[in-house]
């Protein structure tokens, strides 16, 4: 398991901040963007979706601010998050990797391909040898051996 930099320096608690400060902000974009689809306008009684947008914006720069100006709190934040996230990072490469052994590997078992080791070649009780055909040394087959 991942283990979480417990003592981050000042410049990766400020790093962190604005990485949160950017993506809270895309995310509230495409937030607002969404609402406004959905309504003419913006006011304060209108979707939940430009509201939820407002409060990422308002998180973002908060926790730009706070990580710029303190770096205990912004240590905190950081921990907080990063431990937040590796858990989650656990969980859901679990999830994936079942999905994809559930869903994904079944299908290559209901594909039939057409004898790939050759083994239907040979009648039964004969060896599956196959003779060595010689090849000549060319350039060519040097820069392309198989």
């Amino acid at each position: 398991m991942q283990t979480v930099n417990r003592n981050p320096t000042a410049a990766e608690v400020r790093k962190f901040g604005l990485v949160i400060f950017c993506g809270f902000a895309v995310i509230g974009t495409l937030l607002w963007w969404q609402g406004c689809a959905e309504d003419s306008g913006w006011h304060w009684t209108s979707s939940g979706l430009q509201l939820a947008a407002v409060i990422l914006w308002t998180m973002g720069a908060a926790t730009l601010i706070v990580a710029a100006i303190s770096y205990s709190l912004g240590r905190g934040i950081y921990v907080v998050w990063m431990t937040g996230a590796t858990y989650l990072g656990t969980v859901m490469t679990f999830v994936m990797l079942s999905l994809l052994f559930v869903l994904l590997l079944p299908v290559f078992s209901l594909i039939r391909f057409k004898d790939p080791l050759r083994l239907k070649l040979a009648a039964p009780g004969e060896s599956y040898w196959e003779d060595h055909r010689p090849h000549e040394s060319t350039l060519e087959r040097t820069i392309r051996p198989f």
